[in-house]
C-alpha cells in the first residue's frame, strides 16, 4: 500500500490536494482539492506510459473522491492492480491542471512467525488470555534512491479486523491489543509511537545497504501472535500531510485485493481472456478436415495467462459442429467434417474463465485451400522424363490474407524451366487476372486485381522445352471489406471552445481490413451542422465550437469506406457543453474603505464579461461588480470603493457570460 503526491520528493504537491495509492488494495483516494470540488476529476493508472486503468467521477465539497472503495466510484472496464513504480494522474473538467504520483518502491517479501511461547501451565487470567511471547517480522525490499520514498513518513502495518474485542467471539481469547491496523514506524514520534506500553512492543529498520526493511511485533497473547501473523501485512508511505489510515476497511469485506464494494470490474486476473481475431484455415484437396493455426494475442496487463482454446467448426447440410479444446499449442485439426461444406471456425480463450467465441472466419472443407496434391494417377511421381513436359505440380496452395489479391506456392517439379499461374472465377461479376508466367527455380505467385469476396480456382501448371504439363488447382477466396470491430469511447471532457475524448483502440474487422483512422463528430443539440474532426490515434479533441451549446459526441473508427460507430458506457456521459475558464489571479479587500482589488483572465475574449459576487455559490451572493469587460488579451479588473462588506467567510465567486465559474478566496489587506 502506497501513498503519494505529485512533485519532486519532500516537497508539497504542485496542486492542493493528495493522492494516496492503496496498491494492494487496488484504490485511489484525492484529498484536499477544494479549488476543484464540484469537478469531475478523471484518474488514470500508468504503467510505463500505457493506461491500464481509468476511473472517473465528482469530487465533493471538500475535494474528496475514492475509487475501489465502499461508496466511492468503480474503475472502467478492469481495476488495475497498482504496483510499485506505477504512476496516478489526476486530471480535473474545468482547468487544464493536472496533478500525479508515482507509487513507491517498498515490497513486502516475507512475513516469518518465531511461534508462540505460552508461560506457566497456560491457564488463563480472569480476561481468558494465553499469556506468553511471540514474534511476527515483516522484510521487504525498497530503493534507497527512490524520490518518492521518504523514511519519516513510512508505515509498516498488519490489518486484521478480528483484532478488535468487539469482534472476538464469547469464550475465545480476546487479546490485550484493540487494534484492527497495528503500525510501525520508521521514524517513531511522540504521537505515533511503535506498539502500546504492556500491551505490544515493535521496532522496524531500514538498511540503504541491502535496500531492506524490517519490522517485528512482539506480541504478548497467544491470540495477538495469531491475528498479527494471519493478518494483511503491507507498507504504506505517503508524501503529504498526516493522513489516516484510509481505506482500511476494505479488509472487513475480505476484498484484498480485488474489486471493491457494489459489484466494480474485477481485477486483471478476474477478467475473461481476449481470444484471437485471426487465424490460418487450409482443408486440403479431398479431405474432411479443416487445420486451423493462430497466434496469442496480447492480454492486458496483470492478466491471467491463456492456456487453453476451444475451436468448433459450424456448417454443413445438418449445421453440425465438431469442437476440440487444447491445453496447450496454437493449432488444431477438426476432423470428421462434409466434403465441400462450408463451415466457420469460432475460437474461445481460456485463462479460468472462457472468452466469448470469436469467428475467424469460413472455409469450405476438401477445396484444396492450403492443402497438398498428388501426382495424376496417385502414388508416387515417377520423376522427369527429358523427353516429356513436367508433371502437374506439387503441394500447391493458394491463401488470401487481403481484398484484391492472392499468394500462390508450390512444389519444385522435376525438369520444369518455368510455371503459369492463372485463376478463374465462376461469379460472373469477378475480375478474372491475366495469366502470371514464373520462371524456375521461383514456386511462388501473387495474383492481384481480383474482386473483395469472390471464390477463385486457382492453377499452376509447369513447362519445359518440351511444352506444358497438366495443371494441379486449388481454391481460394479473398477477403471482404469488414468494418473495424466494436470499441469504447471512455473519456468526453468540456473545455473552451471544445471538447476532449478518449476511447480505446478499434481492432480491424479482418486482416485485410486495417483501421485507418477516426472522425470526432460533435452533434449540436440546437440543430446546427455537426463539426467533425479527423484523428489518428486514441485521443483527439474537436475545437471551433460554442460555448453554453450542448453537444453530443461520437467517435467513429474508419477502414476503407466501412465504419463503426464507439460504444458509449453508461459510466461515460458524451453530451457535454463546452465552456468559458476563468481564473482569479489577485483578489484584494481593505476592510476600512470597503475596497476591491480583484483580477483575472478568461478565455473567452470576444464580447465576454464577468460578474463577481460574494459567497461560494457560483453566480448568487451579494453584488461586488457585474458586467465586467473581457479585454482582448483575455484579462479583465476590478478596482471598487465603497463595495459590500466581506463577510467573515471571504470567499468570492465569479462567473462568465460564456459560462465559466470558479470560487476564490479574498485576502484582507487592512
Amino acid at each position: 500500500m502506497t501513498f503519494a503526491t505529485m512533485a519532486q520528493a519532500g516537497t508539497p504537491p504542485a496542486g492542493p490536494g493528495n493522492i494516496e495509492i492503496f496498491n494492494k488494495r487496488s484504490m485511489v483516494a484525492l484529498e484536499g482539492y477544494t479549488a476543484q470540488a464540484g469537478q469531475e476529476a478523471t484518474v488514470e493508472v500508468l504503467r510505463g506510459g500505457a493506461t491500464i486503468g481509468i476511473g472517473v467521477g465528482t469530487l465533493d465539497a471538500t475535494g474528496f473522491l475514492e475509487f475501489n472503495h465502499p461508496g466511492g466510484e468503480c474503475w472502467i472496464g478492469v481495476t488495475p492492480t497498482i504496483k510499485p513504480g506505477d504512476e496516478v494522474r489526476v486530471s480535473f473538467s474545468g482547468e487544464a491542471f493536472t496533478d500525479s504520483a508515482i507509487t513507491a518502491s517498498p515490497t513486502v517479501t516475507e512475513v516469518v512467525g518465531s511461534g508462540f511461547t505460552a508461560t506457566g501451565n497456560l491457564p488463563t487470567d480472569p480476561e481468558n488470555r494465553v499469556r506468553g511471547t511471540g514474534t511476527v517480522t515483516i522484510t521487504g525490499t525498497y530503493d534507497p534512491a527512490d524520490p518518492w520514498f521518504d523514511p519519516a513518513r513510512f508505515n509498516i502495518e498488519t490489518v486484521n479486523p478480528e483484532n478488535d474485542d468487539d469482534k472476538t467471539p464469547p469464550g475465545e481469547d480476546p487479546g490485550l491489543s484493540d487494534n484492527r491496523a497495528m503500525g510501525i514506524s520508521l521514524v517513531p514520534d511522540a504521537e505515533h509511537p511503535n506498539g502500546e506500553p504492556g500491551l505490544w512492543e515493535a521496532t522496524a529498520t531500514a538498511d540503504p545497504a541491502t535496500r531492506t526493511i524490517v519490522g517485528t511485533y512482539t506480541l504478548f497473547t497467544k491470540a495477538d501472535y495469531d491475528r498479527v501473523l494471519e493478518g494483511d501485512h503491507v507498507f504504506a508511505a505517503w508524501m503529504a500531510g498526516e493522513e489516516p489510515a484510509l481505506g482500511l476497511t476494505q479488509n472487513e469485506f475480505e476484498e484484498i485485493p480485488g474489486p471493491g464494494m457494489g459489484g466494480c470490474p474485477p481485477s486483471p486476473d478476474g477478467q475473461v481472456p481476449t481470444a484471437p481475431t485471426t487465424a490460418q484455415l487450409s482443408s486440403a484437396t479431398g479431405s474432411t478436415s479443416v487445420e486451423v493455426a493462430w497466434e496469442t494475442p496480447a492480454q492486458p496487463a496483470d492478466g491471467s495467462p491463456v492456456t487453453g482454446y476451444r475451436v468448433a467448426a459450424i456448417g454443413g447440410a445438418h449445421a453440425e459442429q465438431e469442437t476440440a479444446e487444447r491445453t496447450g499449442g496454437t493449432s488444431v485439426s477438426l476432423d470428421g467434417l462434409e466434403a465441400g461444406a462450408t463451415y466457420e471456425i469460432t475460437i474461445e480463450a481460456y485463462n479460468g474463465r472462457w472468452s466469448a467465441a470469436q469467428s475467424l472466419g469460413t472455409v469450405v472443407v476438401g477445396s484444396g485451400t492450403g492443402g497438398t496434391t498428388t501426382p495424376p494417377g496417385g502414388g508416387t511421381d515417377p520423376g522427369p522424363d527429358p523427353a516429356t513436359a513436367p508433371g502437374a505440380p506439387a503441394g500447391l496452395a493458394a491463401t488470401s490474407a487481403s481484398l484484391d489479391s492472392a499468394d500462390v506456392s508450390w512444389t519444385a517439379t522435376a525438369g520444369a524451366t518455368g510455371y503459369t499461374v492463372t485463376a478463374t472465377s465462376a461469379d460472373t461479376a469477378a475480375a478474372v487476372p491475366a495469366p502470371v508466367t514464373i520462371a524456375a527455380p521461383a514456386t511462388t505467385a501473387t495474383l492481384t486485381g481480383l474482386t473483395s469476396g469472390a471464390t477463385y480456382t486457382v492453377s499452376v501448371a509447369a513447362s519445359n522445352a518440351n511444352g506444358e504439363g497438366p495443371a494441379s488447382t486449388a481454391t481460394v477466396s479473398t477477403l471482404r471489406a469488414v468494418a473495424p470491430a466494436a470499441f469504447n469511447l471512455t473519456r468526453v471532457v468540456p473545455g473552451h471552445e471544445s471538447i476532449a475524448a478518449e476511447w480505446t483502440a478499434a481492432a480491424p474487422g479482418n486482416p485485410a481490413s486495417p483501421v485507418s483512422g477516426y472522425d470526432l463528430v460533435a452533434t449540436p443539440a440546437d440543430g446546427q451542422a455537426p463539426v467533425t474532426v479527423a484523428a489518428t490515434g486514441t485521443t483527439g479533441t474537436v475545437s471551433g465550437l460554442r460555448n453554453k451549446v450542448e453537444y453530443t459526441l461520437t467517435v467513429v473508427a474508419k477502414s476503407g469506406t466501412t465504419t463503426t460507430r464507439g460504444t458509449v458506457p453508461a459510466t461515460v456521459d458524451n453530451t457535454v457543453t463546452p465552456t468559458d475558464v476563468v481564473t482569479v489571479t489577485r483578489a484584494q479587500f481593505r476592510a476600512d474603505r470597503r475596497e476591491y482589488k480583484i483580477s483575472g483572465t478568461a478565455q473567452d475574449s470576444t464580447a465576454n464579461r464577468v460578474h463577481i459576487r460574494l459567497g461560494d455559490v457560483a453566480g448568487s451572493g451579494t453584488t461586488i461588480q457585474l458586467n465586467v469587460p473581457v479585454a482582448a488579451d483575455g484579462t479583465w479588473t476590478v478596482d471598487l470603493r465603497n463595495g459590500p462588506t466581506l463577510p467573515t467567510s471571504n470567499r468570492i465567486n465569479v462567473t462568465s457570460d460564456s459560462g465559466a465559474r470558479t470560487v476564490a478566496l479574498m485576502t484582507r489587506t487592512r
